[in-house]
């Protein structure tokens, strides 16, 4: 059986600072807020955990820039691998690469962050909640 979610509309909260979700910026960078955004996830390999994330509100889908080391939406959806072992807290990364989706602090608006995984803590951690 796999921990993967079903495809579906979910805001994105993450596990270290639990009052941030994922919501697109004025400049289309991905951020950490205390408002969630609404994204649709498409799985699109339930076995592989692979999925395209789109925001709802501006129709932009999330992607990850290792090399800028930041989110940002693109008209072109990037299929991401959705890591989990227990199916409730995930990492977001490139298929097969160690640079994943973190949040660095708990500031509001507080950039997230594409690197290699932080070794402590779970500011690489995101937990899909289904949207209203």
């Amino acid at each position: 059986m796999s921990n993967m979610i079903k495809s579906g509309f979910y805001n994105i909260n993450n596990v270290q600072y639990s009052g941030r979700y994922i919501v697109m910026s004025g400049n289309h960078e991905f951020v950490g807020h205390d408002v969630p955004d609404t994204f649709y996830v498409h799985v699109v390999d339930e076995v592989l955990h692979l999925a395209t994330l789109k925001d709802t509100k501006t129709g932009l889908y999330l992607t990850l820039d290792p090399k800028d080391h930041k989110v940002v939406g693109r008209t072109e959806p990037q299929i991401l691998q959705l890591s989990s072992e227990d199916g409730e807290m995930f990492v977001i990364h490139p298929q097969d690469v160690n640079e994943v989706a973190y949040l660095k602090d708990d500031g509001n608006w507080s950039w997230i962050y594409v690197g290699p995984a932080p070794a402590s803590g779970h500011a690489k951690y995101w937990r899909f909640c289904k949207a209203n």
